[in-house]
Order: structure tokens, then C-alpha cells, then sequence
């Protein structure tokens, strides 16, 4: 089966097992993507997700059975979707089409639930073309000038290079008779104007403007990585106990700087950022304050840059178990015990590494063997606690702003208490008390793991 005009069609990043779960319309592009698939791969691997979005009536059902009966004449499976989109986007919200798509994709993903599977969309370089043309009109920046992605994740794209006119070719080349959306043929939609009155227009400028802007994607994708590379190193830089070291962000360039402001909200829960969105966090990055932004609540203050979801004013106490202890907001306090030797407390006593280190038998003179008499809790008025070497007690409140901990965490911060009174703090470490020295011969390891803070 030759690909013939599908020549810029290929599979990269598609493992040589697993199911391949094709976006099938019934239309050309996923037509021709399906008839192409089963040359390269074994057919039982493919399975055909048809979408039944209930938009267009009886013309949606018309393609729901052309897509069974293309199936069935060529032996794939295919799963079918009937989903009442106007309904579900109005309950929702949304847009008909941004809902439209999110039920796609979930359903694909459904399908395809496997390490090795893939899901294949039949985008083409006009599809491209016309997104980069979209993002263009709403003032994107070099994200939307990137266009559609060839992979996210388990997607792939191999006809995004391929242009509508070959992929028609192709169809009729090789007698595959196809249905036509004729929502595609209004212009009622913004998309459909670019098709129908831009696009033509640069063809004439450029019979390969298709192509050329592919291309020009492409480039603008290598420049994107680039950037993004530089932003994970300074996330990296930047990176406390708490959040980003502010003045470390403030050093680079705005177009490096934002990335990294970017992708650390969207790591602490933030979702559909806009250009302003991000204009707002750096302000506050520069100035200071705090924002609610989609998903998530960004502040800055003592110099440090955080985001997240404010733990709100809940207590809670569990009791303190050797081995990992889960805790609210999704964070883990592990508490290890080791022999003196293990943890060679003599020789590096008073290395940082080791202010995580207590003495755990002066815990269980106090409280007993884990987990009697021990808790990990969140802060309460009246809380003092003892840092090392300093020969004094203070409230915990002048204990977190010494160590810089951004508000809206301070009441998921969890301590560690033994016969009453706080042991160990983050950040601070172990409280005078209960610190390892020499004497020690076991030692409570305590760390903190994983969560978004």
C-alpha cells in the first residue's frame, strides 16, 4: 500500500506494540490516515474512536454509520461515542467547540489507557496553517506561533506536514470515498473564514504557504525548546524550601523569566494561563502582593515567589510513624531510624545535612517508641519552639518569618511534636532539645517528600 502523496507522512515516537486508537471522522484526512495506518502496522492493533457530537442531526448520524461501515469493510474495531455536546457545553460553560474537544480527547484517552498506546489525530498543514493564522490574530506569543504540536503526550500527528489538498489526492487515488462536515463549508465559523477567504489569498502569494509556515513552526518550536531549557535551569536556580528565590528569577531576561514563572504555576495547579495571567505574577514577582490566578493563588513576600493552593485554616494532627506519613495537601513527612554509625552524626554533626537528625532515644524517654506519643500537627497558638544553638525560645509565627515561609502555607506546615512540645520544624530542623550530638546512638531521620506545596 504506497503512501504515494502522504511522502511527509511518518510515525516517530510510536512503540512497535500497543493499540493505536485512531480519531476517526469518516472524513478525508482521518480516512486517509486510517487506509495509510494499515500499511504500516498490523490492522489489529488499530482501534477507530468515532465522535458522535449530536450538533448536526441526522448528518451526524449519516457519519456515525458511514464510520461502522468503513470499519467493518476493512475488519478494524471501532468505539463510538454519542455525545450531546450543546447540552453538556452549556451546563459547562463552555463553547460548543472547546467542549466539543475536551470530550474527544477524553474519550481517545479512555481507549487508550496502556504505556505503549498511542492515540493518532488526522491534522494537516492546513490545520496548521490556520492555527498559526488564528494565534496570530489573538496576539499570541511564540507558543501559538509554534502551532499544533507534531506529539503531546500519547498524541501524534503524522499527517501535520501533509497538506488537505494531497491527503484528497491520496483518497482518490487509492477509491476511498469519504463524508463531508458541512459545518467545514459555513462561514459562520472564525476558522472556516480563514479557510475559505484568508488561506486562498497567501496560496496565491505562496502556492506553498501551507508548507512554509509548517516550517516556520518548526523553527520557532526549536527556538521554544531553547527557552524552556533556559527556564527549567533557573527554576532550578531558584528553587527554596518554599517556593522560587525571587531576586535569582529578577537577574534574567523577561522572556526566560516568565517561562519559568509559567511552568512553576503550572506545576502548583495552575490551568488555562493567559499572556495576562503571567504579566500579573511578574508584577508581583517585582513589586509583591498576591493574586488568585486560575487554579491557584500566587504571592511574593520576604523574597520569595510562591504558588499554590492555601492550605486554609483546617487543623490536623496524625500520629508520627516510622516510614512515611501522608498529610493533607498531598505532602509526606518520612521519619528513619538509623544508628549513630549509619548516619555518621560524629564526624558531621553540625553539617546541614544532618539539622534533619534527632535523637531518638531522648524522643522515647519522652513519648515512647514511634508512633506512641508522637504527632505530626499544624501550628497552634501558644506553639514555641527552640532552633539550635541560639538559647532561646520563640513563637512559631517568628520562627516561619525568619525562615521566609510564604502565609498562605504557614497552616500546612507540619510539625513534629514529642511529650508536648515541638521537636522539629522544616526548615529549621530539629529544636535544641532533641538535637543529635555525639552522645547520640540513634538517630530520627526526618524528611519531607514529594507535594505541591
Amino acid at each position: 500500500m504506497s503512501s504515494g502523496p502522504l511522502k511527509a507522512a511518518g510515525l516517530p515516537g510510536l512503540p512497535e506494540e500497543g493499540r493505536i486508537v485512531v480519531g476517526f471522522s469518516g472524513g478525508a484526512d482521518s480516512t486517509a490516515l486510517t487506509y495509510w495506518l494499515m500499511g504500516e502496522v498490523n490492522k489489529e492493533r488499530i482501534l477507530l474512536a468515532h465522535v458522535n457530537h449530536m450538533l448536526r442531526g441526522g448528518e451526524a448520524d449519516r457519519d456515525q454509520l458511514a464510520a461502522e461501515g468503513f470499519a467493518r469493510e476493512r475488519g478494524l474495531c471501532i468505539e463510538v461515542l454519542r455525545a450531546d455536546v450543546g447540552r453538556l457545553a452549556e451546563e459547562r460553560g463552555m463553547g460548543t467547540e472547546e467542549c466539543g474537544r475536551e470530550i474527544r480527547y477524553a474519550f481517545f484517552h479512555k481507549l487508550a489507557p496502556g504505556g505503549n498506546d498511542r492515540i493518532l489525530t488526522a491534522h494537516n498543514a492546513d490545520d496548521n496553517a490556520e492555527t498559526i493564522l488564528l494565534n496570530l490574530c489573538r496576539g499570541a506569543g511564540l507558543d501559538g506561533l509554534c502551532g499544533i504540536p507534531p506529539r503531546r503526550g500519547k498524541i501524534l500527528r503524522p499527517l501535520l506536514y501533509v497538506s488537505r489538498r494531497e491527503i484528497e489526492r491520496y483518497c482518490h487515488e487509492n477509491g476511498l470515498s469519504y463524508v463531508t462536515d458541512s459545518s467545514n463549508l459555513s462561514d459562520d465559523y472564525t476558522r472556516n473564514r480563514l479557510r475559505h477567504q484568508v488561506l486562498p489569498v497567501l496560496k496565491e502569494l505562496n502556492p506553498r504557504f501551507v508548507h512554509t509556515a509548517g516550517q516556520a513552526a518548526r523553527l520557532l518550536s526549536e527556538d521554544r525548546s531553547c527557552l524552556n531549557r533556559q527556564a527549567e535551569a533557573l527554576i532550578e536556580r531558584s528553587l527554596n524550601m518554599w517556593g522560587l528565590e525571587a531576586e535569582t528569577l529578577l537577574t534574567e531576561e523577561k522572556s526566560v523569566r516568565s517561562r519559568a514563572v509559567k511552568l512553576f504555576i503550572e506545576r502548583r495547579g495552575g490551568s488555562r494561563l493567559e499572556q495576562k495571567h503571567i504579566e500579573e505574577a511578574l508584577h508581583i514577582l517585582e513589586r509583591g502582593g498576591g493574586a488568585d490566578l486560575p487554579g491557584v493563588r500566587v504571592s511574593c513576600a520576604q523574597g520569595v515567589f510562591w504558588a499554590g493552593r492555601p492550605t486554609g485554616n483546617i487543623p490536623f494532627e496524625i500520629p508520627a510513624k516510622l516510614g512515611k506519613n501522608p498529610l493533607p495537601g498531598g505532602k509526606s513527612v518520612v521519619l528513619r531510624e538509623k544508628t549513630c554509625l549509619e548516619a555518621e552524626i560524629p564526624e558531621k554533626i553540625q553539617n546541614l545535612l544532618f539539622k534533619n537528625a534527632l535523637d531518638y532515644d531522648i524522643m522515647t524517654r519522652l513519648a515512647g517508641e514511634l508512633p506512641e506519643g508522637a504527632a505530626l500537627r499544624s501550628r497552634r497558638p501558644g506553639d514555641r519552639f527552640s532552633p539550635i544553638g541560639r538559647g532561646v525560645s520563640k513563637p512559631i509565627k517568628q520562627i516561619f518569618q525568619e525562615l521566609r515561609v510564604p502565609g498562605p502555607m504557614r497552616d500546612g506546615v507540619p510539625l513534629l511534636v514529642c511529650g508536648g512540645e515541638i521537636a522539629w520544624c522544616p526548615g529549621a530542623g530539629a529544636a535544641e532539645r532533641f538535637r543529635a550530638t555525639e552522645r547520640t546512638k540513634r538517630v530520627l531521620i526526618v524528611e519531607i517528600e514529594d507535594g505541591k506545596g
